[in-house]
């Protein structure tokens, strides 16, 4: 059935107003809350970020855009990014293939789509998509993507090196760019985790988040099965395939997060009777972030604890005055201070103070294992690796601390060696650095022979002070 021209406008202007009522007009596609909820960003953004888990209707909304950019805009590109051309085929273009065919006959003599692009034939040079690869052999293939109504999408973003990403900021000098990433957020670093968690980029973004249960026509008994058949809830991969989140932790993480969570409140650990005390202070910022204290009694971990906003002299008071009020039997036999920067004050303060004060300089050579590790902040995260591994551990139910020691990641250097993320690159992903778990790694700078069982006290400690209160 012809529509008549007067009628046509009628519609694309009612289309660019409503992309639902365009897609149910068009394609007889009833759009559900959340896809409707990316549409509008779409519609209204010029950055839009769309993670989500599987399920519910990403790809087709995706599709639907596409459509929706080259019937209601002329002079429009649309780009669509991904990091290989199987993954585009194989979803969002073979989406919009599909909605052609559903597409109302009396629009669909005027485009022409093929395996590799779509054309409005009244204006092929100037209304179309297309695809491209995304990946480090082929970044010249984002530079030189210019037109009025220029739209890029990047499916699956988490694939797609930032590289690309840098290069793709060129379009919003155009009078109308927009760049929309959509994935599932499998990764704790890169471009597309940044524009969600990094605390100032972020906010440049219009972000969608969607969940599997945002699929109204999911049932009880196909959600259980979708949470068995992604390891159960709290398991990396339900967090990422069916709430659409972020894992706690990368897969190369320092310390697998399923021995933290087996720490967590382990009323099974018990210390033994004769197990000494170890505290790990990480001194921060000259006041200006948090420094925290932590206290390991053999297995246990009793008590963690930060002290913000304090300057060296008033956090080695607050430490001096922790010390003094801890019962005698209980108190460290060493307090193993992180002296690099700011905390080299708060160790000197503690050590004239008569504290059994230990310097720990993690920037320095391993004290243990140096064809092992790069340097002492390496040996220390792997030590207390080593201690969640060895189990009948505890640690307490603080979520700082959970989060942090799961969160970095490890590699070996091209000598062999293991190295532990800086703070600075995990600063870069939007993370806070790794107080909490730090100051627990710290109690590891301790002689590791000098516990009980396993990590049994052996000889006396030569301390670094000159005399004792």
């Amino acid at each position: 059935m012809a529509i008549n021209h007067e009628k046509t406008q009628e519609l694309l202007a009612a289309f660019r107003e409503d992309i639902p009522f365009f897609a149910k007009t068009i394609f007889n596609s009833d759009l559900r809350p959340k896809q409707v909820e990316f549409c509008k960003a779409f519609q209204n953004s010029r950055r839009i970020s769309f993670k989500g888990g599987v399920g519910f209707g990403k790809t087709h909304v995706m599709a639907i855009v596409v459509w929706w950019s080259l019937f209601c805009h002329n002079n429009v590109q649309v780009t669509i990014f991904g990091p290989s051309e199987s993954q585009i085929k194989g979803s969002i273009w073979k989406e919009i293939g599909i909605l052609f065919g559903r597409m109302n006959e009396a629009f669909k003599d005027r485009f022409e789509y093929s395996a590799t692009k779509l054309t409005r034939k009244d204006t092929p040079s100037a209304a179309f998509a297309e695809f491209r690869l995304a990946n480090k052999d082929n970044i010249e293939t984002a530079r030189g993507i210019h037109m009025h109504n220029n739209f890029v999408l990047v499916d699956e973003a988490t694939g797609v090196p930032d590289e690309i990403f840098q290069v793709l900021g060129n379009i919003f000098p155009d009078p109308n760019p927009k760049l929309c990433l959509i994935s599932n957020p499998s990764r704790t670093s890169g471009f597309f985790f940044d524009t969600w968690e990094h605390p100032d980029i972020s906010e440049l973004w219009t972000r969608v988040h969607g969940r599997m249960a945002d699929n109204p026509d999911l049932s009880p008994e196909a959600a259980k099965e979708m949470e068995i058949m992604y390891g159960g809830k709290g398991s990396r991969d339900y967090r990422i395939h069916v709430e659409g989140e972020f894992p706690l932790e990368e897969v190369d993480g320092v310390i697998p997060r399923d021995l933290v969570i087996r720490a967590i409140e382990n009323i099974d650990a018990i210390s033994p009777f004769d197990a000494i005390v170890v505290w790990g202070l990480d001194p921060n910022g000259g006041g200006k972030d948090r420094s925290v204290l932590c206290k390991r009694r053999d297995n246990v971990v009793e008590d963690i604890k930060d002290f913000s906003n304090l300057d060296a002299v008033q956090l080695a008071q607050a430490i001096h005055d922790e010390y003094r009020a801890t019962p005698q039997k209980l108190r460290p036999v060493e307090i193993c201070v992180d002296a690099n920067g700011p905390g080299y004050g708060v160790y000197t303060m503690l050590l004239n103070m008569g504290l059994p004060v230990k310097k720990v300089m993690v920037q320095n050579s391993p004290t243990r294992d140096p064809q092992v590790y790069s340097r002492l902040r390496d040996q220390l995260w792997w030590e207390c690796r080593k201690w969640f591994e060895d189990g009948n551990v505890s640690i307490p139910n603080h979520p700082d601390l959970i989060s942090e020691l799961t969160f970095p990641t490890y590699e070996y250097e091209a000598t062999g060696k293991i190295k532990v993320e800086d703070k600075k690159s995990i600063r870069k992903r939007g993370r806070k650095s790794p107080d909490f778990a730090d100051a627990l790694c710290l109690t590891f700078a301790s002689n590791t022979k000098q516990h009980t069982g396993k990590w049994a006290w052996s000889k006396p400690i030569e301390y670094d002070v000159r005399h004792y209160q």
